[in-house]
């Protein structure tokens, strides 16, 4: 983590004697001793993670909280405001996604997905979205068969957000192209897009012809 382990420990001593418990009672708790609890809380020594999940679990308070993590206030009230979260990831470095719609007569249902690729070595926070969105189907489907409740499922997504509270977003440098640029640009990617399908073609008849 990139938290200040000063700050960290002033709220896990705030909490603490929010939850009247004593550092020894603390320490009981974590399985550690006195003096590493005094370290967390000095500021000494950053606790991992896994010990703030711990020391929040002792305390009775999220582990985003611990961190420093404010949750910001989003209302979604109308698809307006869905579609400008989407515009706005979209100016965020870091993070690149695909866009994929597909609809009759060429597909048999109309559907349409927002594809991050975790591969993209441009796109430095997409392979942790991927690995969060892959543990959040496996959560949620937990969730909505039964296999667990929603306050456990809440209790997990908080510590989820306590890991990537430090994962920083910056926004994306736009660039200011003259009209000549642009347009030299466009058709630099149009003549690879026809050579990509061609290559494509190409390939499909060969493979037929196989």
């Amino acid at each position: 983590m990139n938290s200040n382990p000063a700050e960290i420990g002033l709220r896990i001593k705030e909490a603490r004697k929010a939850a009247k418990l004593s550092q020894t009672e603390l320490a009981d708790m974590l399985n550690k001793t006195l003096r590493t609890v005094q370290k967390y809380e000095s500021g000494e020594i950053e606790p991992s993670i896994a010990t703030i999940n711990s020391i929040a679990g002792a305390l009775n308070v999220s582990p985003a909280e611990l961190i420093g993590y404010q949750k910001q206030e989003l209302r979604l009230d109308t698809l307006s405001d869905v579609l400008f979260v989407l515009n706005e990831l979209n100016k965020k470095a870091g993070l690149r996604f695909d866009i994929d719609v597909r609809r009759p007569p060429h597909y048999d249902e109309w559907t349409c997905s927002v594809r991050f690729n975790g591969n993209d070595a441009t796109a430095t926070y997409n392979a942790d979205l991927c690995l969060f969105m892959e543990r959040y189907a496996a959560e949620r489907e937990r969730l909505e068969s039964y296999w667990t409740n929603q306050e456990a499922f809440d209790d997990w997504f908080e510590r989820e957000l306590a890991y990537y509270a430090n994962s920083r977003l910056t926004d994306k440098e736009v660039e200011v192209l003259s009209f000549t640029e642009r347009i030299k640009r466009r058709d630099a990617l149009v003549e690879k897009f026809v050579e990509d399908q061609r290559k494509q073609k190409k390939a499909a008849e060969e493979n037929g012809d196989q």
